[in-house]
């Protein structure tokens, strides 16, 4: 039995690889995910006053990796988020968490 051996060289593109989250089509692909994840997380918020739900967006610009975020910029939106220890008298949790940005983000993800 004869034994053929392959070698392949591979040249990467550093400056393409470093590029790439910044390119045009990258961005829009990454922001139409992320306003799918406002769509989901505005339509799963807990609404007392409906300030959390509307406080939910996209940033509009890319941060310094070229990653696209989702933000709820109420001052208590991480309390809505992962909740607080706060009990009644009985001992039950007044403000359970409610993982609504995390939920979405897994919700909108599609497939990938």
């Amino acid at each position: 039995m004869s034994r053929t051996e392959v070698t392949i060289d591979v040249e990467l593109d550093e400056d393409a690889i470093h590029n790439l989250p910044f390119n045009r089509a990258v961005q829009d692909d990454l922001a139409q995910r992320m306003d799918r994840v406002v769509q989901v997380a505005q339509a799963i918020a807990p609404v007392l006053t409906g300030r959390y739900r509307a406080s939910i967006h996209r940033i509009p610009e890319p941060g310094p990796e070229g990653e696209v975020s989702v933000e709820a910029n109420v001052p208590y939106a991480i309390y809505v988020e992962h909740g607080t220890r706060q009990t009644d008298r009985t001992g039950r949790s007044i403000h359970p968490p409610r993982y609504t940005l995390s939920t979405a983000l897994d919700a909108a993800a599609g497939d990938h």
